[in-house]
């Protein structure tokens, strides 16, 4: 319950348009069963009085029985308009929100998620919540007015009437429904289950095709793939049994619901205390109330699903962003001077990743690390950038690290990760998010001096060329470098460079490494690499060790 009111309150800023399309469901019901009511009333009314002769005023109830089914066909139009409107705003709702709680988890707090994993919940599990509303709490409070409705109609002819009536629509809707939810809870938790294992297998087997093909993996993959939608189809066809099952249950009960108000207002009709249109007019009412209960089994059978997409969500939405933020921040520090003392960064679970690591790094001068895989080359570059806490000191112009907030220090750096990513846009496009308000003279000059301005002019679109989904359309050595650029454009007062030239030929290293000797004069620079190249462009070199060596 507090993971619903949690996910309610993102889109209460919705809540208008949801109470609009219930208050519509409600209309379009009452239309619905008072326009059979009342059609039925007066077919007898009108038998009765031409059998009888006695004058009958047929305008009004005629004009009723116009009104209603327009009212019920306008309706029905507005309430499928206004509450899809109302489910797509709350979708968006949940979407920037969900952005903005994973933001900060990025990227040490999402590690133990693969991409597939990841990747079902922000679209699989989301779009699944379009049915919180729309299919669950729509039409549970659509049902449940109506029916109180429905009641209280029928009691002001006949207690009794509404009394059955009463009891057969808590059979249809509560009684059925909640046995729908018992037997659909197992196969709908299952079902979403089985979706985001089969979102994932089918996302890593795409992304990783090549390497599957190379090892001779691709039919061992596509086993696993057909395995999961064979299970996930058979607990699909679970709940449509179930949810069959139910339907054939409330549809005997509009049958059950008539034949219990005859039985208890046809004696009424003899005693003379209810007229026999009257009679008709209940019975076809009851008959059409039953409109209320026939949505409330599927919502509750749908019910176990959408739990299970809502338990997924915040398990990845509530866990403990990796770096905590000071409550009062410091101001940014006006000098570029990185000092390292005794610093160790250890994950919750895993070996450390450094260990008593300690490090001047004076204003304007460029640091060279060199050091083996794993020896923390990367991840003294995600301590300066706040995506992983530490234990130690690291102080910046004097000022202890952690004491400024996150965005405030990564608008000190220009970065290049050891794995940077391709936004599907143009190059152009990726270059200049680092400050979309450049001139073409400063893009042009950061293409220069990442090795980029020969390729970028012989292509046909040029700066136009677009990259692809995480840059496919570009090799890696085109990709690093176009990340390379959006680096140098940002012009940051402290740049930090993870493996600069991976990928390059060696004539292409030689140019992109000079080019950066000269650019990055008097700029202080941190530059992670274990190619012997690079190091003509650091004014000192320092080695690490292995992280296990050290400790030992």
């Amino acid at each position: 319950m507090r993971a619903l009111r949690s996910i309610l309150g993102v889109g209460r800023r919705q809540w208008g348009w949801m109470l609009a399309g219930i208050v519509l469901g409600v209309i379009v019901i009452a239309a619905n069963a008072l326009l059979m009511a009342l059609s039925g009333w007066f077919i007898a009314s009108m038998a009765i009085s031409g059998a009888s002769g006695a004058a009958f005023n047929y305008f009004l109830p005629s004009a009723g029985i116009r009104a209603l089914a327009i009212l019920r066909t306008v309706g029905r139009y507005l309430e499928r308009l206004v509450t899809h409107e109302a489910a797509f705003r709350f979708l968006t709702s949940l979407r920037v929100w969900l952005f903005r709680r994973l933001e900060p988890l990025a990227p040490a707090g999402l590690e133990g998620y693969a991409s597939g994993d990841l990747a079902g919940r922000l679209r699989g599990d989301v779009d699944s919540l379009e049915n919180l509303y729309l299919r669950i709490i729509a039409p549970l409070a659509v049902g449940g007015c109506s029916i109180l409705l429905a009641v209280i109609f029928v009691a002001l002819w006949d207690r009794a009437a509404s009394f059955v009536l009463c009891m057969v629509l808590l059979l249809a809707g509560v009684a059925l429904p909640l046995l729908g939810r018992r037997l659909a809870l197992e196969p709908g938790r299952r079902s979403a289950r089985l979706a985001g294992e089969l979102r994932t297998a089918v996302t890593e087997g795409l992304q990783g095709a090549e390497e599957l093909t190379l090892l001779g993996c691709i039919q061992r993959q596509t086993e696993r793939v057909d395995d999961l939608s064979s299970r996930l189809v058979a607990e699909q066809q679970r709940l449509g049994n179930i949810n069959a099952l139910t339907l054939a249950l409330a549809s005997g009960c509009g049958g059950l619901g008539m034949a219990g108000v005859l039985a208890v207002a046809g004696p009424r009709v003899t005693d003379g205390f209810l007229s026999g249109p009257a009679l008709v007019m209940l019975l076809l009412f009851s008959g059409a109330a039953l409109e209320a209960a026939g949505s409330l089994p599927a919502a509750l059978q749908m019910a176990p699903a959408v739990a299970e997409s809502l338990r997924r969500i915040f398990q990845l939405t509530g866990a403990p962003a990796p770096v905590a933020e000071p409550r009062k921040p410091e101001p940014p520090p006006a000098q570029t001077e990185i000092v390292f003392r005794d610093v160790s960064c250890t994950p919750a679970a895993g070996r450390p990743l450094l260990w008593g690591f300690s490090l001047l790094v004076p204003a304007g001068t460029r640091v060279a690390l060199l050091g083996p895989s794993g020896s923390g080359k990367s991840t003294i570059m995600a301590l300066l950038l706040r995506f992983r806490d530490y234990g130690g000191s690291i102080t910046l112009g004097g000022t202890e690290l952690r004491c400024l907030a996150s965005d405030q220090a990564r608008r000190l750096f220009s970065a290049l990760p050891q794995q940077p990513h391709l936004f599907n846009a143009t190059i152009g496009e990726n270059i200049l998010l680092a400050r979309p308000e450049a001139s073409q003279e400063e893009l042009r000059l950061a293409l220069a001096d990442s090795g980029l301005i020969r390729w970028v002019e012989g292509l046909p679109q040029g700066l136009d060329t677009p990259v692809g989904e995480g840059g496919c359309k570009v090799s890696g050595g085109e990709g690093r470098r176009i990340a390379l650029a959006r680096a140098l454009l940002k012009d940051a007062p402290l740049l930090l460079l993870d493996e600069p030239t991976e990928g390059l030929d060696v004539e292409t290293e030689r140019q992109v490494v000079a080019r950066l000797a000269e650019r990055t004069r008097g700029k202080t620079v941190l530059l992670a690499t274990h190619r012997t190249a690079c190091l003509a462009m650091a004014d000192r070199v320092v080695r690490l060790p292995d992280v296990q060596e050290n400790r030992s």
